[in-house]
């Protein structure tokens, strides 16, 4: 009308109540692993949180599913994997109802199926260790990985400060990360397997994601002598002690090149019969051990040892190990930390590099050859606050040399 007002038995149009569509929908149950939360509205949305509860079967805790919105803010897409045999909260909110101020909530519930076979990973060093500057990080996979790119796409370093490392595949079970030179002392490092929702093939699947922090401490080198039949063993660059010591005789000499240590034991029982000397051999024995460094997965140690004392200093008699005398083996033990460096030199046997305790004697350029993606795709950077969840080592048993 003329004057503005409204004609007789008319009114307004109200404003349509947007809709929030979440998928998976509420309520359901056995979702695929693989599955995407989406949450689509006809409205711009002012928030969306997704969040997982905790799962005794998979003994994880409770936390926040990460995702991303489209430009246009109307769509809420998850970027994280799903856990297995886990309940997810879904809550909505719209920032607006057609332009006029106000909001509209929608929430859902559902839960994750828990496959029959499930993909995992445990890792060396574990949370919150202290270790030495030759330390590799070593992940051990529950299930071989036919499909390493995929699997690697998962895995993050972050450090702090930033260095430059990258991936090695030491078989289709096992993948190493390092920088491309030793640590410095107090670089922080955190570790992520995000595994969760991955399929890897044979009906097996990531049942969880996985996090955890290290620190590298202080910088210990020890060099081996076999020429001389020392053991030099510096700490920040500063000579701490020199030890008489004897390495490999001819017939099984040492393994030479730089070693990082990947264990300390009091005692070990030490049998040749798992380094090819079977029982009845002249050169069997069967030997409790004690304060044993080990620095190879073949079994080499620097290890106490009463019986060559009187070669320690002046002849190459053992078997493969470095012999100290006792005094010297146990503060050798008592000085060391897993991922120290022995640096072994003149005995005439390169490093095998299938060995575990043998990285820092691969090049730089077979290292990153080894990587299933290229190095680019590599991150490092300071790792995110507050990140850390509890670690479990895993390694495989010891053979032994004396």
């Amino acid at each position: 009308r003329p004057d503005g007002s409204s004609a007789p038995g008319l009114t307004a149009p109200t404003a349509a109540a947007p809709q929030i569509v979440i998928t998976p929908s509420d309520r359901s149950r056995d979702v695929a692993l693989t599955s995407t939360v989406v949450v689509r509205s006809d409205a711009p949305l002012q928030s969306v949180t997704v969040t997982r509860g905790a799962s005794k079967s998979q003994d994880t805790t409770a936390g926040v599913l990460a995702g991303q919105l489209s430009a246009d803010g109307r769509s809420w897409t998850s970027t994280g994997g799903l856990f297995a045999d886990t309940q997810y909260q879904v809550s909505a909110k719209t920032s607006t109802v057609n332009g006029i101020s106000g909001t509209v909530d929608a929430a859902a519930t559902f839960t994750t199926a828990n496959p029959e076979k499930s993909f995992k990973v445990s890792w060396e060093p574990v949370a919150g260790q202290t270790v030495g500057i030759g330390t590799p990080v070593t992940l051990t996979f529950s299930a071989p990985v036919s499909d390493r790119a995929a699997v690697q796409r998962r895995l993050v370093v972050t450090t702090d400060p930033p260095v430059n490392g990258a991936w090695n595949w030491a078989s289709d079970r096992v993948v190493r990360w390092r920088p491309q030179q030793y640590w410095k002392s107090g670089t922080r490092v955190h570790v992520e397997a995000n595994l969760a929702g991955l399929d890897v093939g044979g009906k097996r699947f990531g049942v969880k994601d996985r996090a955890m922090d290290f620190v590298i401490g202080s910088a210990q080198i020890s060099y081996v002598d076999a020429a001389t039949h020392t053991m030099k063993v510096y700490r920040d660059g500063v000579l701490q002690r020199t030890l008489a010591v004897s390495l490999g005789k001819s017939s099984s000499p040492t393994m030479s090149g730089p070693h990082n240590v990947l264990g300390i034991a009091p005692t070990v029982i030490m049998d040749s019969a798992t380094v090819g000397i079977p029982k009845g051999d002249p050169d069997y024995y069967y030997e409790t051990v004690q304060w044993n460094v080990q620095f190879t997965s073949g079994g080499e140690y620097v290890h106490s040892a009463p019986w060559s004392v009187g070669a320690q200093g002046e002849d190459n008699v053992s078997h493969g190990c470095v012999n100290a005398s006792p005094a010297d083996a146990e503060w050798f033990y008592r000085f060391s930390r897993v991922g120290d460096i022995v640096d072994v030199r003149n005995t005439g046997r390169p490093p095998d590099t299938s060995q575990l305790g043998n990285e820092w004697s691969i090049s730089w350029q077979r290292w990153t050859a080894g990587s299933a993606l290229p190095p680019a795709t590599e991150t490092t950077g300071a790792p995110p606050a507050g990140a850390g969840m509890v670690g479990a080592a895993a390694s495989p048993p010891p053979t032994t040399r004396s």
